[in-house]
């Protein structure tokens, strides 16, 4: 016999055997038990349909992959009546071994890996879970290449930044599961060819991150992300890379001063001198803060991101102790978004602290705690999650306000309008006691 006559040969009992399995995969006690199942399922009458569906899955696990969409939904609805801990932790522990079978006869493991991690993270019922949710999450985030569906990066990232500030994994791990994950939703957003849910659910995910990522160690991110860097990826990305350490709050690293310097130089926009004068803030060198916000305050044509710039600007100046010139910069901010309260916070605290040097007399000093007042009560009112803030300041200033007596002598009563000159701005208030 020839080697052509063998492989045809070869081919037929590899055909013949492949159509056995089908059948074996599709015989009369398979149909009986699916058919079974799907009925009680479709009823929600989880405890019966159990049986059935074991039958396939344990002695015809190639039946079809609609069978394991279906388990998952058996032992969701015996998990939701689970009268104990181990009794749901034993359902959640099924329900991940449907999910492996699935990957091992139908693969598409990037999307049930996430799928199983997605419901570990809600289902299971001890300290490591989330642990255990971040593995399986890590696997499909990095089976996508780092372009996962969105609720998966979501909860990843949630998951990486809350178990890296309780040391669960080290920030090197951290790294390399959260920097090309961000890395890649910045660029799809930049891209333009994700449709508008995606772009939304990519700006909750980067204020989420930011403010849980305020809990790791800033001097040790900025360490690891030097570390792991590569310079070419700097050069190639500056932009991305950028927002990406701005997310994770890591704009005090030597990788973001370069990447920030790389963009400048390339285009020197609002956004990249911006991203500069970050660095700086971190660095504490307020002059070079000033400087770089000034330019991208000037530069920028968007008024929310204006009004940012010069509230940072404002911020910065202060610091500098040229109060009169962090006064101006607020109410710009303030003029720019009037929804932000904290450019109208900011002139609050810098009156009432300047207060005692500006004034020797006792009433012309309370005065402008009227005003600082008033300026608290714009930002409680513009921003509400200042209020306590805020109200700490009115109550405070309150203490410092001209008695009636003191107004008296001054010809002034409760509810008169009266003109302060503070810091060369001149500011209404009314009298209050």
């Amino acid at each position: 016999m020839n080697k052509k006559i063998i492989a045809i040969a070869a081919l037929m009992l590899l055909a013949s055997a492949a159509k056995q399995a089908v059948s074996q995969e599709k015989n009369e006690e398979c149909i009986r038990n699916h058919s079974l199942y799907k009925s009680l399922l479709d009823v929600e009458a989880y405890t019966y349909a159990e049986e059935p569906f074991k039958v396939l899955f344990y002695n015809y696990p190639k039946y079809s992959k609609q069978m394991y969409i279906d388990g998952v939904k058996i032992y969701k609805g015996l998990y939701a009546s689970a009268t104990t801990t181990e009794l749901a932790n034993a359902y959640t522990d099924t329900i991940k071994a449907i999910y492996m079978q699935r990957i091992e006869y139908f693969g598409d493991s990037a999307n049930v890996y996430g799928r199983c991690g997605l419901d570990i993270m809600k289902l299971r019922k001890s300290d490591t879970a989330y642990l255990e949710a971040f593995n399986l999450l890590d696997k499909s985030v990095k089976m996508s290449n780092y372009n996962p569906d969105i609720s998966v990066a979501s909860a990843h990232l949630q998951l990486a930044t809350n178990l890296a500030a309780s040391k669960k994994i080290d920030l090197e791990r951290f790294y390399y599961s959260a920097v090309p994950l961000l890395n890649s939703i910045y660029t799809n957003v930049l891209s333009g060819e994700k449709d508008a849910s995606y772009s939304k659910n990519a700006e909750s995910i980067f204020t989420s991150v930011k403010k849980s990522s305020a809990k790791l160690n800033s001097k040790l991110l900025a360490e690891t992300v030097d570390k792991l860097t590569p310079q070419e990826v700097i050069d190639s990305h500056a932009d991305i890379i950028c927002k990406t350490l701005g997310t994770l709050n890591c704009d005090n690293s030597d990788t973001y001063a370069k990447a920030s310097e790389k963009l400048y130089a390339i285009n020197p926009t609002a956004e990249a001198a911006a991203a500069i004068a970050r660095y700086y803030k971190r660095k504490q060198d307020w002059e070079k803060t000033s400087q770089y916000f000034k330019e991208a305050a000037e530069k920028e044509t968007d008024n929310y991101k204006q009004a940012d710039y010069y509230y940072e600007l404002a911020s910065s100046s202060s610091q500098r102790k040229r109060y009169a010139e962090a006064v101006s910069y607020a109410k710009k901010s303030a003029e720019l978004n009037e929804s932000s309260g904290k450019a109208y916070l900011l002139i609050a605290a810098i009156y009432g602290a300047n207060a005692p040097s500006l004034a020797n007399d006792v009433f012309e000093r309370g005065k402008i705690y009227w005003v600082a007042a008033d300026y608290a009560l714009k930002a409680k009112r513009a921003d509400y999650n200042l209020k306590d803030e805020a109200e700490s300041l009115i109550n405070k200033y309150a203490h410092q306000f001209p008695t009636k007596e003191e107004a008296f002598m001054h010809s002034i009563q409760g509810g008169q309008k009266v003109e302060v000159e503070i810091l060369k701005n001149k500011e209404s208030t009314s009298a209050r006691f």
